[in-house]
């Protein structure tokens, strides 16, 4: 598990959850939970008649028929209610699209954007002292320099706070407007192209060297993702479809790295 998991650095899965939090807070959770709350009710009945009629029955077909015979009465109500849900819930989901698209979509891609360019800034500090210790193990047969790792977290933090003041239109919220400078003009004008050209120079000079142990800037997936973030921005970030795709394309690599990470654990990580 933890063999899956480290494929993609700390701060990059950093990303990858700031992406599936906001997927799961706008979508997943408002209109997954009532459809799998019918059908765990259903679930449910149905695997406690089946005990009944194994306590009373005992075993095999006797009880597996009570249990069916007992649940068909007890989904005519849920269907009911699932029938009668579907308009109202129709209109939930025309009601969480139209807030992500006149809100929520401009807050997680600023908080995306804001995010791969301050790792993106901090990639090459980690490259640096990476081939430093392949210097030291070529010389003197062991590694002398230590990676600032804390330090160099604390930079990427202060990066990414200054980058998200600079990047969000002003927030209302109960309390009162959080005032975000707006600038997102800077990103599409200078600083994505930083990030994209630093990007572009690591991936050159770890081909032409023939890097292989360094996990700087992860696989071959998420160098896509984070190439396709910072060159959405800068040609074509107005499209909202486009914008919410490599957001939920964000989503999806983490939950890929989770559910693989589930199937390749021990028992022993599991429980």
């Amino acid at each position: 598990m933890d063999e899956t998991i480290t494929a993609v650095p700390l701060r990059w899965r950093m990303f990858y959850g700031a992406n599936a939090l906001f997927v799961l807070m706008v979508f997943v959770l408002p209109m997954a939970t009532p459809i799998i709350a019918i059908i765990e009710g259903l679930v449910v009945a149905g695997h406690v008649f089946y005990l009944i009629g194994l306590g009373k029955l005992g075993g095999g077909k006797p009880a597996a028929v009570l249990g069916i015979i007992v649940a068909i009465p007890l989904c005519i109500l849920p269907a009911f209610v699932m029938l009668e849900f579907i308009p109202g819930y129709i209109s939930v989901w025309e009601t969480i699209l139209q807030t992500w698209t006149n809100f929520w979509l401009d807050v997680a891609y600023g908080v995306a954007q804001c995010l791969v360019n301050a790792l993106s800034f901090g990639a090459p500090v980690y490259f640096i002292y990476y081939g430093a210790q392949q210097y030291d193990r070529g010389l003197y047969g062991e590694v002398y320099t230590k990676t600032p790792t804390t330090w160099i977290k604390f930079g990427e933090i202060v990066i990414f706070m200054l980058f998200l003041v600079m990047y969000l239109p002003p927030i209302p919220t109960p309390i009162g407007v959080i005032p975000f400078l707006d600038l997102s003009y800077l990103f599409q004008s200078y600083i994505n192209w930083i990030s994209l050209g630093i990007v572009a120079i690591m991936v050159l000079v770890k081909t032409m060297l023939k890097v292989k142990g360094d996990t700087t800037m992860g696989g071959v997936t998420n160098i896509f993702v984070i190439g396709l973030f910072l060159v959405v921005e800068l040609f074509n970030r107005t499209d909202l479809v486009l914008k919410t795709s490599i957001i939920l394309l964000a989503f999806m690599v983490y939950a890929a790295l989770a559910i693989v990470s589930y199937l390749r654990a021990s028992s022993r990580e599991l429980y």
